[in-house]
């Protein structure tokens, strides 16, 4: 690698160890100098060691969320053009210590999102987003907000819109053996006196194709459940648990055996299992819930990743909220009881989706599923204080961010 400068007063290798260290706006800030600070940014190595140290570095976590704007105030989940959004990211250590304040949208407009997208997931600073130009133009894109580049759109596979009777679903994640972003796409076709036929197809980042692997051997939870079955009169699209990435696998809490899904849904605690597709084989595996879990729950159970390890998360006879931890991944007896949350300390009954889970294990960040609200949940003294922002802020969606340099190309 070149010299940083003539009159260089340390070594090639102490100027980059240093500037790997730096938060991501400071290295870019860093392009100008010269050639070689220039070259050094993009330098896959030293992309892949400044995102080594900003997964480790204390306060760099951050959620990614989209927040709504509108004039008459009209509810963002119904079909207006009076609102408008935007990606804002949130540093959850000052979200901990400042729970009461307003987000201030971006004056820069490079961070308005248009075609109403959502996120579809996270991963090493990069974001997956889904959107629509129209009822016939569906697409995907991959976006790195900090470093403000973004794929190209990719678009379906099949007509989203038009095809009612699809139960449709994406995931994103990494391939760990291949170094490659993947998108997995899924839906379920239902139709009346027949079994439910799955078609699953893999978009891997650099190829910019679909692929089709093996069809999905049980059916992820959101699947068969009935709309209908839901008390409140909001989004049920919140209720669907997407699938969660964890060390390059995706994983699902799913349903075995045969579901009449077109009737009447009574399911039983020996029927739910984690399905778990790893991204660098493509194949699935079962997971086993813990023994303890006995009891269907109310409200859809989840999956969420906390302290880098896979967490089942149930109501319990509307008294409690339990977290459950996969200390060892894939291993049943692994399972430990994290967390036994008494819904009296929320003086109502919430379906609660966590979000964040503190290094000392003191502190939830939890989201409001049926209600676009985030709770700070003090697991020493049972304290609960509600996030006040000013702000219309889908919280169920939030998806872990940290900045990096990782190019969506």
């Amino acid at each position: 690698m070149e010299e940083a400068s003539a009159g260089a007063i340390f070594p090639n290798e102490v100027i980059v160890e240093i500037v790997s260290w730096l938060p991501v706006k400071y290295v870019m800030q860093l392009r100008c100098l010269n050639k070689f600070f220039n070259t050094l940014i993009f330098n896959p190595n030293f992309v892949q060691m400044h995102l080594n140290k900003s997964t480790r570095r204390r306060n760099s976590q951050q959620l990614a969320l989209i927040c709504f704007e509108n004039e008459n105030h009209v509810n963002p989940e119904e079909d207006s053009d009076d609102w408008t959004s935007s990606l804002i990211t949130l540093s959850i250590h000052d979200l901990l210590q400042n729970h009461k304040f307003t987000i201030f949208h971006h004056s820069d407009p490079y961070y308005l999102l248009t075609d109403r997208p959502w996120l579809v997931g996270s991963c090493n600073g990069l974001l997956c987003l889904f959107g629509m130009s129209s009822r016939y133009d569906q697409w995907l894109y991959l976006w790195n907000p900090t470093i403000r580049k973004q794929s190209q759109k990719f678009t379906l596979f099949f007509d989203y819109y038009n095809n009612p009777n699809f139960n449709f679903n994406f995931s994103f994640g990494y391939d760990n053996s291949t170094q490659t972003y993947k998108v997995v796409a899924f839906y379920v076709e239902v139709k009346p006196r027949c079994n439910p036929k799955s078609v699953v197809k893999v978009f891997s980042l650099g190829d910019n194709s679909w692929r089709d692997i093996q069809c999905l051997p049980v059916l992820p939870l959101y699947c068969i459940l009935d709309d209908d079955d839901d008390d409140d009169d909001d989004d049920n699209n919140n209720n669907k648990n997407d699938g969660v990435h964890l060390n390059g696998t995706i994983n699902w809490i799913a349903v075995r055996d045969d579901i009449n899904i077109n009737g009447s849904v009574s399911l039983t605690v020996d029927q739910f299992v984690i399905l778990s597709l790893d991204l660098s084989t493509e194949t699935y595996t079962q997971l086993l819930l813990p023994q303890r879990f006995d009891k269907v729950p109310r409200y859809p159970p989840k999956l969420v990743v906390l302290m880098d390890c896979l967490c089942f998360c149930h109501d319990f006879e509307k008294i409690h909220f339990v977290i459950w931890q996969m200390k060892d991944f894939g291993v049943q007896e692994s399972w430990i009881q994290l967390f036994k949350i008494s819904h009296q300390d929320f003086y109502i009954w919430l379906d609660l989706l966590p979000l964040y889970l503190s290094e000392n294990g003191d502190t939830l960040l939890l989201a409001n599923v049926k209600h676009n609200e985030a709770f700070i949940y003090n697991c020493r003294d049972n304290k609960v204080e509600k996030i006040e922002i000013a702000n219309n802020i889908m919280w169920p969606k939030a998806k872990n961010y940290v900045e990096s340099l990782v190019s969506p190309h």
